[in-house]
This record gives C-alpha cells, structure tokens and sequence, in this order.
C-alpha cells in the first residue's frame, strides 16, 4: 500500500533562498527561566517578496532553530503562493479520502459479519 507521502513525494516546492530572507536572532521565551529569556536562540525569519514572517523557538540550539525555521518557511511559501493546491491541502485531502475509504470497508466486514451471525443463528434454530 502507498502512503500519502510516498505519492506526494515529486512534490516541487518553491525555492528560499537565503538572499530571500532577512534572520534575526532574538531572545527566548516560554519556561525555562532567565537562562531562555537572555540567551538569543530564537529566530525570527521574513521572507522579503512575500512579507511572510516566522518566529521559531523549538530547540536550545540556535542553528538547529535556523534550519527548522526554513523548513516552515518553506510551507508557509507554498502555502501563500499555491492557496488550496500547496502540499499541506493535497495531503489533507488525500488522507481524508484514506479515511474514508478505510471507514467504508470497516463498515461492509461489520454487515458481513453481522450477517454471516444471523444467518447461523436461523440455520441454528431451523435444525432445533
């Protein structure tokens, strides 16, 4: 069986360029204490054509924050660009029809088996 990733995965996205974007790096917040409050581990990422702007604080590591930063940025683009067609709607819809279809089935082996029972229970009573 394929999985929705595994169709989407020729997916072109847009390409972000670093010269596309303006970081800043800015403090922390959430628990943590003073440490996450002055420590400037946090990013803020605008993509400059589009004015689309993220704030990231998921890790300790600025660098790791960077790269998760663009990574969103990536599906944020996308998303402005390509409205109902980005990749974030084609995998909601394709796991949608997933479901139900997964649904359907469930419920036909429910009435085949609520109808297999039946049936032995007169094939039951008929032999009595």
């Amino acid at each position: 069986m394929i999985t929705t990733k595994q169709k989407l995965k020729d997916y072109v996205f847009l390409e972000i360029r670093n010269e596309d974007c303006e970081q800043k790096f800015i403090s922390g917040w959430g628990p943590g204490g003073q440490k996450v409050n002055t420590a400037q581990n946090a990013v803020m990422l605008r993509h400059l054509p589009t004015g689309i702007v993220l704030k990231v604080h998921e890790s300790r590591l600025l660098s790791k924050n960077v790269e998760i930063a663009f990574e969103r940025m990536k599906f944020a683009v996308d998303r402005h660009f390509n409205g109902d067609y980005c990749y974030e709607e084609q995998f909601k819809r394709m796991e949608k029809e997933r479901e139900t279809r997964n649904k359907l089935k469930r419920q036909k082996h429910r009435e085949m088996k609520q109808q297999l029972q039946s049936e032995d229970a007169t094939d039951t009573v008929l032999k009595s």
